[in-house]
């Protein structure tokens, strides 16, 4: 049963309704404004006497003494009480206007009082949070304004079945829903009884003729259990937010139209910061992620939902971390305020990729084209033993082969002159890069710490092949815990001076993973992998002179450059994913170098600033 402190007849309660509803719809309850990143602001009007508002946004400091700091510290205008009610304590079957008295005697109440007043000691109500109702009583005698700073919250109300329920609504502040309209889609609240607060008394309104404030709590019965915020609802993968850590490149809410129309939607970043993608919903298409505009319309069918993949790309972010608020405002006046975040750390760590080759220099591309002058030929022979001189004119003609003055062919262009492969091929590389030194590998372990009380601790990289007793395994191999061993087979760095086997080689100066960089690897002679050494070729391998075993190969020199450009249609281009054009100068295997051209990719592999630590 409803109880009314004040019973008016039905004929004067609908005209005293009526003439409120119209003046209470023209007072326009500010909304929560957020900025560019994840601050938000609420700002609440306060009148004399009770008010029933409805908090919408995380304080950054939510204690209730500070979140009314201006309004409990003894100077003007004062808030008296706050008070919340906790559903799960008690069920509402009728409504009675608020006062201290009544409110203190019934269960389900949490209060605040000033540390001033006498009944401080009262005080339960230590905190204001999101997605509450509140009643506040305000001793004030003109209207203030309080302003609550904080962060974004998803719209998220549980209600308790078959029971009156204090709540408020995320609605867009620039379309205002009526009543009617908003919970139309919902059996448990659709012409159902709802209240709202006026000159400290709780009237029940008209449904059609009522617009929802966004930051004003009503009394709405719930018929049965009910999870209802709008005719728009937005499952996020983690609940409240949208949360890509420094790893997801992609989550996918499902953006559900409660209607039996079809609704359509905005989807808007607050700030319009650059960093986030949605999935284009051409397949066929090149690019597969687009740039998020200012402003991006979809629509929802009938009954029906819409999954909308989100994206996020790191390059982008400035600075590294990105927080911003997303916005998704449904036709119908659901609003939603959907923090989203994601970390991009300087990625000083392990690189894989691939090489791929798909044009070289040729050698012997000799010049063909010389043009050579008529001229006439000579010929002498014995008839009868009388010398007989003949004349025969040569007509101009174009050589097949161009010589120079010792008769050796002339190779054309100096052999710098690229042509495609009859054929790609491709092989392994692997960078690891530790601050702004950048090597390459020509293997590597991964492995893990044993603690000295013997537990596993952080993951390694290693090198260093003498290390690895040191360390244990992260894969069973044969029931035995072993490394993880990635290598390649594409180059070599040979012996030091030392005859101690080279790891890795650094880059040359002035290069990075944003810009380019250059790897020089000087293969002597008697390297063991050099490709001269082999016995299989009779000038190859080694032989003997005076008793001496010399080797009759050459040192290989090879210069590879590797020039990163964007790759498009990638999230993670420029961040984990990088790539662009590879060139290479191989000196020593031929009497002229050669160069070889292609393009690169490389997917960052693990997070380990350090080798062999």
């Amino acid at each position: 049963m409803i109880h009314f402190t004040h019973r008016l007849s039905t004929r004067l309660a609908q005209f005293a309704l009526l003439l409120c509803c119209i003046g209470y719809n023209a007072i326009l309850h500010a909304s929560v404004s957020c900025q560019s990143g994840q601050e938000c602001i609420q700002t609440i009007t306060l009148t004399p006497g009770w008010n029933s508002v409805y908090v919408q946004i995380a304080p950054n400091d939510g204690s209730t003494e500070q979140v009314f700091a201006d309004y409990v510290d003894g100077e003007g205008p004062q808030v008296s009480s706050v008070w919340t009610w906790l559903q799960k304590r008690a069920k509402i079957d009728f409504i009675d206007n608020p006062d201290p008295d009544k409110l203190l005697s019934s269960p389900g109440w949490l209060r605040f009082f000033p540390q001033q007043a006498p009944e401080a000691f009262m005080t339960n109500l230590f905190a204001i949070q999101a997605n509450r109702a509140y009643l506040i009583n305000f001793a004030g005698d003109t209207e203030v304004t309080l302003t609550i700073t904080g962060k974004p919250v998803v719209p998220k109300t549980k209600w308790e079945s078959n029971s009156f329920n204090l709540v408020g609504f995320h609605v867009d502040p620039d379309n205002l829903p009526i009543f009617a309209d908003f919970v139309s889609s919902s059996p448990a609240h659709k012409d159902q009884a709802i209240y709202r607060l006026s000159d400290d008394a709780w009237i029940e309104v008209d449904p059609l003729n009522m617009v929802i404030q966004p930051s004003v709590a009503y009394w709405i019965f719930s018929k049965g259990g009910s999870t209802f915020t709008g005719p728009l609802d937005i499952e996020l993968p983690q609940v409240n937010r949208l949360d890509y850590s420094e790893i997801l490149e992609s989550l996918t809410p499902r953006m559900q139209n409660k209607m039996d129309v079809a609704q359509s939607v905005s989807v808007k970043l607050i700030g319009n910061d650059q960093g986030m993608y949605y999935e284009n919903a051409d397949v066929s298409a090149d690019q597969q992620w687009l740039p998020l505009p200012t402003n991006l319309n979809q629509t929802i069918p009938a009954s029906g939902e819409l999954r909308f993949p989100l994206g996020v790309r790191r390059a982008d972010f400035t600075p590294e971390n990105f927080s911003q608020t997303l916005e998704i405002i449904g036709a119908a006046g659901s609003r939603w305020l959907i923090p989203v975040s994601a970390s991009a750390p300087t990625l000083n760590s392990l690189w894989i990729g691939t090489v791929t080759i798909d044009q070289v220099s040729q050698v012997q591309n000799y010049k063909n084209d010389c043009d050579i002058a008529a001229y006439d030929e000579i010929s002498s022979e014995l008839v009868n033993g009388v010398p007989v001189t003949t004349v025969t004119e040569i007509p101009a003609q174009t050589y097949a082969l161009c010589v120079d003055d010792d008769g050796l062919p002339i190779t054309k262009d100096a052999g710098n002159a690229l042509t495609p492969v009859a054929a790609e091929f491709s092989f392994r590389i692997i960078m690891h890069r530790d601050g702004t030194q950048v090597r390459l590998l020509k293997d590597v372990i991964q492995m893990r710490k044993i603690n000295l009380d013997g537990t596993v601790g952080d993951y390694v990289l290693l090198t260093d092949d003498s290390l690895i007793g040191d360390y244990t395994g992260i894969v069973l191999r044969d029931g035995e815990a072993v490394g993880k061993r990635v290598s390649t087979m594409a180059y070599d760095f040979g012996l030091d001076d030392s005859g101690t086997e080279i790891t890795s080689m650094d880059m040359q100066a002035g290069g990075s993973l944003d810009t380019n960089v250059t790897f020089q690897l000087n293969l002597p002679s008697t390297a063991p992998t050099n490709p001269f050494g082999h016995i299989y070729h009779a000038q190859h391998g080694k032989r003997t002179i005076d008793g001496q075993v010399v080797s009759r190969a050459y040192a290989v020199n090879r210069t590879m450059e590797f020039t990163f450009e964007p790759i498009e249609n990638d999230l993670g281009s420029g961040y984990d994913a990088k790539g662009g054009t590879y060139t290479e100068v191989v000196d020593g295997l031929h009497k002229l170098p050669i160069i070889a051209a292609g393009t690169f990719t490389l997917r960052h592999a693990a997070q380990i600033d350090k080798l062999n630590q």
